[in-house]
């Protein structure tokens, strides 16, 4: 019998778990967000197009750096509760409440992740004009 290793158990419960808890249908998860919030990329790649002025690079800017460093925290955050859940999940018997009490933790890292990603995307659409977000509404062509 093969064994797997405790990090692909989670990584294997986490894709159940997010099996369950996706809408029907929903073959593009972020189809709700194309043209109406722009990644930093895709604004950079058309700077030129945009004719940004120096304010709004340096919100872009430091936009990214802000996200890149909280980033980081919580990256760090989501390795450590990741690394607790599985031992708790390696003992034997296996506690269920600390089990789910774990997961809670690690879903609750990666959804601070995933807002602060968020909030810099709207922060980023909030410093464009109206004419340069329908212009980036023309090229945004991410699936």
């Amino acid at each position: 019998i093969a064994v797997m290793k405790p990090i692909n158990v989670i990584a294997v419960l986490l894709l159940c778990l997010l099996a369950f808890t996706a809408p029907a249908g929903a073959e593009d998860k972020d189809d709700w967000i194309k043209g109406k919030l722009f990644g930093p990329e895709l604004i950079l790649q058309n700077r030129k197009e945009l004719k940004l002025t120096a304010k709004q690079m340096d919100l872009i800017g430091s936009e990214l750096k802000r996200v890149q460093g909280q980033a980081a925290e919580s990256d760090w955050t989501l390795m450590t509760e990741a690394t607790q859940l599985q031992e708790l999940i390696d003992q034997h018997p296996v506690d269920g409440k600390a089990v789910m009490a774990g997961v809670d933790r690690v879903f609750d890292a990666e959804n601070r992740k995933k807002k602060l990603f968020m909030e810099m995307l709207v922060n980023i659409k909030n410093a464009l004009t109206a004419e340069q977000v329908a212009y980036l509404k023309t090229v945004d062509q991410t699936p």
